[in-house]
């Protein structure tokens, strides 16, 4: 006897679920690989989980079959349909349904290798998904590997001291430099971003030897209204030690 895995319309339902196989009539288990087939060319391919897993439920419950049998019965279901419609002629009147259909199985199959947990498919397919994927990834080390040796070009040994106590000091002077305008009126350094100077200050810097957070400096570098921060830290008058001027300012 030719048992079905997948639950029949009851014969003469009229409240049949939608997922369930069959006509009216009920259904004919050497055509329910049809029935199967059809359903997946009328749902939407988002319900694509909701009814294999229907029909999954199913078998289980009833103790036909175990997931990964279910499994490889699904896709050898698919994988021989979506051959049949690969070598039909693409000039017969059923062209156009051939195409859709086909189109429609290559997604429900996409969907059964997303959820192929046993490696259960052909070996040659699943060995060369693997295959594909160690190679995307050596691309991806590569990738990384290339960009992490053009960042090692920036990394110091040991950083620039600034004297211990004296950090807002050396921030006073690089807001001043902020400020600074050549001749033509333009900005002698640039930043739309004020994070850049942490950032600098923390990777160059340190204050006596001692590593500098940029969390920390970072409240420098906040709401800047005129000379003073509107929130954050101010640099106080005792650590404003240096003026930096304009060479035209000192001749006069």
């Amino acid at each position: 006897m030719n048992v079905s895995y997948f639950k029949p319309r009851k014969p003469f339902s009229f409240s049949a679920h939608p997922y369930d196989l069959g006509t009216f009539m009920g259904l004919w288990h050497s055509h329910d690989d049809n029935h199967f087939l059809l359903k997946i060319y009328r749902i939407e391919e988002r319900e694509f989980a909701d009814y294999y897993n229907y029909h999954l439920k199913y078998a289980l419950e009833n103790n036909l079959v175990n997931q990964e049998d279910f499994f490889r019965h699904v896709w050898q279901i698919v994988k021989i349909r979506i051959k049949h419609f690969e070598i039909q002629d693409p000039f017969s009147n059923n062209h156009g349904i051939h195409k859709d259909s086909l189109k429609r199985l290559q997604k429900f199959e996409k969907y059964l290798k997303s959820i192929d947990i046993w490696d259960a498919r052909p070996p040659h397919l699943v060995i060369e998904e693997k295959e594909n994927t160690i190679q995307r990834q050596k691309e991806t080390i590569e990738e990384l590997q290339a960009r992490l040796d053009e960042l090692k070009v920036f990394e110091v040994s040991q950083k620039i001291r600034i004297e211990e106590g004296y950090v807002a000091t050396f921030i006073d002077l690089l807001k001043q430099v902020e400020k600074l305008e050549l001749p033509s009126g333009r900005k002698l350094i640039l930043s739309d971003h004020q994070i850049v100077y942490p950032r600098l200050i923390g990777k160059y810097f340190s204050d006596g030897g001692d590593d500098l957070s940029v969390e920390t400096l970072r409240n420098y570098y906040v709401g800047n209204k005129g000379d003073v921060t509107s929130k954050g830290t101010e640099i106080k008058a005792e650590h404003k030690l240096f003026r930096i001027v304009p060479v035209n300012y000192i001749e006069k």
